[in-house]
């Protein structure tokens, strides 16, 4: 499972690179294609994610083990992303028709200048979590008052704007700079962490410490996970726009399968697709039915998997704001391409 504010801090400059010179050079080094067509076979396209090959991804493989890309009469390949991939400068060089990021990476690398837009959304309940032992329950954000909170270097941002849209003083919380690894929270180092709701408590569960968390979506910060971006040529472009259409359509179709049952798909997963990784099953099993939550919202059921609604779409620009990042739902996203593959329908 991937961290998101932390893959944040990484591709908002940790290193110093900006999202634009970045791909700048990219664009200036690559002759490569996303798409490669052939009159003979499908056309090759190469999908981006943002993270490894675990259960993170268990849709689009779930698409590329049934066939459902080759039913598109594309023959696309998953590539694995990692701590050191940046997924925009990629997209918008070309070496990748689609890619896989959050909401405010994408909001940031448009403001450097990056044409990209948001077709599809994944994890629309953002996983950011945070942590107690069930032993000592942390249930609400103002239960925090007076605690101590575990809180990675890239996380600490997020909080502050959290805690002051509710109406909480941070300086009213005392935090414990951590990283990822939740053993202070059982150490009693500190009353809570900032985690992942299908990472840290699987992982302290896996170990017999049973745990309590609550993600951050219900104090305001709606920032989706995991969302399909391209550039704004690729759907100026009527054939590669239709690939996207087809690539979205595959993907939801995968999720579905993924979702309808999860221990297969992580099976799947830990089988092959991420095979080289050698991921423990029984982990990779209990983070695919946690992600459940966060991707089969309310929304996705009436509407259906990756859809946008234009509430959704606003409270993700409400929290850009918050952070301080400019975006606009016009310039940001685009909901036609999912206006075609279900076609007034909730499912595929």
């Amino acid at each position: 499972m991937s961290s998101f504010f932390s893959r944040r801090a990484f591709l908002s400059g940790v290193g110093g690179v900006s999202l634009l010179a970045a791909g700048t050079a990219l664009s200036a080094c690559s002759s490569s294609s996303s798409t490669t067509s052939s009159a003979s076979g499908p056309a090759k396209v190469n999908f981006q994610l943002g993270w490894l090959a675990n259960v993170e991804n268990m849709g689009l493989f779930m698409a590329d083990h049934a066939g459902y890309f080759r039913d598109e009469q594309l023959d696309v390949t998953l590539t694995p992303g990692g701590p050191s991939v940046v997924v925009e400068p990629l997209v918008i060089s070309g070496k990748a028709l689609v890619g896989l990021d959050s909401v405010d990476t994408i909001a940031k690398a448009r403001n450097e200048g990056a044409a990209l837009k948001i077709v599809a959304a994944t994890m629309q309940v953002n996983p950011t979590a945070i942590m107690s032992l069930s032993s000592a329950p942390v249930n609400t954000l103002k239960d925090l008052v007076g605690k101590r909170l575990g809180v990675q270097q890239s996380g600490v941002e997020i909080m502050n704007t959290v805690f002051k849209a509710n109406g909480i003083d941070p300086a009213d919380v005392t935090f414990v700079p951590v990283q990822f690894d939740p053993s202070p929270l059982v150490a009693g180092d500190c009353d809570a962490f900032m985690s992942m709701l299908a990472n840290q408590p699987i992982q302290l569960e896996l170990q017999g410490v049973q745990t309590k968390a609550f993600t951050l979506d219900q104090y305001g910060y709606n920032v989706w996970a995991d969302v399909l971006l391209v550039s704004e040529q690729t759907l100026a472009d009527k054939a590669k726009r239709e690939q996207v259409v087809k690539i979205v359509r595959a993907t939801a179709r995968g999720w579905q399968d993924a979702l309808k049952d999860t221990d297969a798909a992580a099976k799947l997963v830990v089988e092959k697709y991420g095979k080289s990784l050698n991921l423990d099953l029984k982990a990779q099993q209990k983070t695919a039915a946690a992600f459940r939550s966060v991707i089969e919202t309310k929304d996705a059921k009436a509407n259906g998997l990756l859809t946008m609604s234009a509430e959704g779409i606003a409270a993700n620009i409400a929290t850009l704001t918050s952070l301080g990042v400019k975006a606009t739902a016009e310039e940001l996203f685009d909901t036609s391409i999912l206006s075609e593959v279900y076609a007034g329908k909730n499912r595929l």
